[in-house]
């Protein structure tokens, strides 16, 4: 630290960063931890997605910012489901499991002027480190896969916000979600048909859909219908 703020130097940039706000500073700081974590990992991929633990897998839903995939994710664990990641995903190249990273969700504020009582409530009550943008949500030990937990890949969901269409999920062109996700990896200490295999394997063994909606709830509802199987999880479909 700095009389004018938090310094960072780099490896992984291009010139130094300075932060005022500790906040912010963490949310810069953790993106190097990711990068040192996985230079000393060539056998992960790592992509840049949500995903949520489902009784028969993860669901992923690799979006790019500003897209909701963090409060979505939120919402999910709100409705007692589990967060491996809300933002990045370390994927096994041996048996494509996904790995958590143990980083708490990361909330844009506002939350959404759609967003239900429960879940304002659920967020009030587990609050963490926040700043004028940003909002740690600092989720019970149940709620929040540990470092290095591994857990299969049951889906892949893209998101589309919209205000304009009924809710619905479909399912999705597996060409375009290839790309998606290929775009979504910024994992590099491998080969590109490595890379490419891998996922590749990962789109064809897994369900693939677009999810679109409006609202938190509805959202919640649509991918709990689809991918809670167990007769447990679908009682937090019925969840306020």
């Amino acid at each position: 630290m700095t009389p004018d703020g938090f310094r960072r130097h780099s490896q992984w940039l291009k010139k130094e960063s300075c932060f005022r706000d500790p906040v912010d500073a963490v949310c810069d700081f953790i993106v190097d931890l990711i990068h040192a974590y996985l230079s000393d990992k060539p056998e992960l991929l790592c992509l840049h997605c949500a995903a949520v633990e489902f009784p028969e897998g993860l669901v992923l839903f690799p979006n790019t910012y500003r897209s909701g995939k963090s409060t979505l994710s939120a919402k999910l664990a709100s409705r007692g489901l589990r967060l491996f990641s809300d933002d990045v995903l370390p994927l096994s190249i041996a048996d494509r499991q996904g790995m958590a990273l143990g980083i708490l969700p990361r909330l844009r504020i506002p939350l959404p002027e759609t967003a239900d009582t429960h879940f304002k409530e659920y967020i009030d009550t587990h609050a963490g480190p926040a700043n004028k943008r940003y909002h740690y949500s600092n989720l019970a030990d149940t709620a929040l896969a540990p470092l290095t937990e591994k857990a299969p890949i049951k889906g892949i969901v893209v998101l589309e916000r919209t205000d304009e269409e009924p809710p619905s999920i479909i399912e999705a062109n597996r060409g375009d979600m290839l790309k998606n996700v290929i775009l979504r990896n910024f994992a590099r200490q491998n080969t590109a048909l490595n890379i490419l295999d891998t996922l590749y394997a990962l789109v064809e063994e897994s369900a693939c859909y677009v999810l679109k909606y409006n609202t938190l709830e509805e959202a919640a509802n649509l991918l709990i219908e689809k991918f809670a199987t167990s007769e447990s999880t679908r009682s937090v479909s019925n969840r306020t």
